[in-house]
């Protein structure tokens, strides 16, 4: 049986498949572990951009007592006025929580909305025992979060099916991105606009935004969260 663990060899795998990626120079290279957690706590991973993403950032974050969480953040090029794929795990010996979405970031995009929301629900709905326990984050994070977000408690024995609605919501979102055509205009004021709002929302109230303030301080947390997940 796969395991949730290997969501990132996944997500690579797919991405490589349609696009050429290269390694993104961090201020703080992975793998670091913050001081003040006396190295209990280490962040890894790998950060990328490309043509068409800004950042394909596959995050993981090793905590004490069996507790691990990874990050799958997806952002293409603001000009291309493109939603965001996010997918978050954390894993609690054999409970998870599970989280997969593609965040629209603005109205004007040259997407459609409801035709890409109401795919992703009739993803969704193929998978009633994943999404029986459904949980929501507090506070104003959860606003970034669309109708056909995927956010759920499982089991380790859940693992396959939450890798399988992983593939075809990523799917989804690579092919969109693969067709994409730079925005002009009012249409890229416009997504430039909607970015900067997305960003400063989560840069206020994302929980792994506060964490990264948590474990490095104020001025090296919001370094180190900037530098991964935005370019403003």
């Amino acid at each position: 049986m796969k395991s949730l663990r290997e969501i990132h060899p996944i997500a690579l795998a797919e991405l490589k498949k349609r696009f050429s990626l290269n390694t993104f120079s961090l201020k703080y290279p992975f793998p670091e572990r913050p001081i003040r957690t006396f190295g209990l706590v280490k962040f890894d991973g790998e950060v990328f951009s490309s043509e068409k993403f800004s950042r394909v950032i596959l995050m993981r974050v090793k905590l004490p007592f069996y507790l691990a969480a990874s990050s799958t953040f997806l952002r293409p090029r603001m000009e291309l006025g493109l939603p965001f794929f996010d997918a978050e795990v954390v894993i609690m010996g054999k409970r998870r929580i599970f989280m997969v979405d593609i965040q629209a970031v603005g109205e004007s995009t040259g997407y459609d909305n409801t035709a890409l929301f109401d795919r992703l629900i009739k993803i969704r709905e193929r998978y009633p025992a994943l999404i029986e326990k459904k949980i929501k984050i507090k506070g104003k994070i959860q606003s970034v979060f669309s109708k056909a977000a995927c956010q759920v408690k499982i089991t380790e024995e859940q693992d396959e099916q939450a890798l399988s609605i992983f593939r075809e919501y990523l799917g989804v979102f690579l092919e969109m991105v693969e067709k994409a055509t730079p925005l002009s205009g009012d249409a890229l004021d416009q997504a430039r606009r909607a970015f900067e709002e997305y960003s400063k929302t989560v840069i206020n109230h994302d929980p792994g935004v506060k964490a990264f303030k948590m474990f490095f301080g104020k001025e090296g947390g919001m370094t180190r969260a900037m530098d991964i997940f935005f370019d403003l």
